[in-house]
């Protein structure tokens, strides 16, 4: 059977972007040498901590910044280059905002149709309603924006910028203003939205659960460059550097060194080890390991003591230590509510594991 592969829709090629510094011919480059492919319906997301430039990623794309070196290419024409600038309304480009940017004087239908102005008043009116029932809000036409919950505030302003079908549809940190709760239900929510109309979105967010619940495909910055580009999947289990590894999920690392095999001895036994993450026998190593991989087992003769445990709803995440000093996290179902002191039985059970050279 033979699959189609969608043809790419954003292109960013080693794009470069800053801004002038307080000091007289100072630079401040804010993105460095960012490249990335985006294919048609396709969504994704830059996943990183504040101030690691996903914003201004976006802003780029949307034409708010200009590049100061690369290229940006949307279905193969180029919008931004050091010597290009497509004007943003020309794009074809749809943002939603962190603050939703809605009006407070117009109704919900009336914000919606703000972007429709090329189609007669009445028209774009009857196209806001049919946009505002696509994403779950029949009936608000004519209500105003404040007399909505902040989810469904969220959803005006999905409906404001998919109602005028732009060829992309970008996305800026839209769930940082909702509980964590909302966040996660509401972003499955417009994933099913985006991928009903085929849409093509980019979404920045520092909350990895968020990318999780919405995004196809995850790149992970730091300090203004994409460090990872890949599934959620591989990113948990198949991080790339020290950061991802870190950044992504809950996991530590531990002592170990290399044996034949492949193999890797570390203090609670040896683990196998895929052929690509092997190096020289004997090699000293830090292994990730990740709360699911260390599993609460009455019966095992390994005992470790309980440091800290955060209430999960399904389970508990504790930090354990060793007699060795060892902490490590693990994830355990929540009826068994072990108190901070107690020894409790662990045992590992690591399918994937990934090492890094010391």
């Amino acid at each position: 059977m033979i699959i189609d592969t969608p043809p790419i829709h954003l292109n960013l090629k080693d794009i470069h972007v800053g801004y002038p510094g307080e000091k007289s011919g100072s630079w401040n480059e804010v993105v460095q040498g960012l490249t990335m492919q985006l294919r048609h319906g396709r969504i994704g997301c830059l996943l990183g901590p504040s101030g690691c430039g996903k914003s201004t990623v976006l802003r780029a794309i949307c034409g708010f910044e200009p590049i100061q070196a690369g290229e940006i290419t949307l279905d193969k024409q180029v919008v931004s280059s050091p010597d290009t600038t497509l004007a943003p309304e020309k794009r074809r480009v749809g943002v939603v905002f962190q603050d939703y940017a809605l009006f407070p004087h117009l109704t919900n239908a009336q914000n919606v149709a703000f972007g429709l102005r090329d189609l007669p008043k009445k028209e774009a009116l009857l196209k806001a309603e049919e946009w505002l029932e696509r994403v779950g809000l029949k009936n608000v036409g004519s209500r105003y924006p404040h007399e909505l919950s902040g989810g469904q505030q969220q959803r005006v302003a999905l409906a404001r910028a998919m109602a005028p079908e732009p060829e992309l549809l970008l996305l800026d940190e839209p769930f940082s203003n909702l509980d964590v709760d909302l966040r996660e239900r509401l972003a499955g929510e417009i994933r099913d939205i985006l991928k009903a109309n085929g849409t093509t979105a980019l979404l920045v967010t520092h909350d990895q659960f968020e990318a999780f619940a919405i995004a196809d495909d995850i790149g992970v910055m730091v300090d203004g460059r994409l460090v990872q580009w890949d599934s959620a999947y591989n990113l948990y289990h198949r991080p790339a550097s020290r950061f991802v590894a870190s950044f992504v999920g809950y996991g530590v690392f531990v002592p170990g060194v290399t044996r034949p095999g492949p193999a890797v001895e570390i203090e609670l036994g040896t683990l196998p080890l895929p052929q690509s993450s092997y190096g020289l026998p004997g090699e000293e190593v830090d292994v990730l390991l990740r709360a699911d991989d260390i599993v609460h087992d009455d019966d095992s003769p390994l005992q470790a003591e309980v440091l800290t445990k955060a209430f999960r709803g399904g389970d508990f995440l504790y930090t354990v230590k060793l007699d060795s000093g060892q902490e490590l996290l693990t994830m355990v179902p929540s009826h068994h509510d072990h108190a901070i002191g107690e020894k409790i039985g662990i045992k590992i059970v690591a399918d994937h594991v990934v090492t890094f050279s010391k």
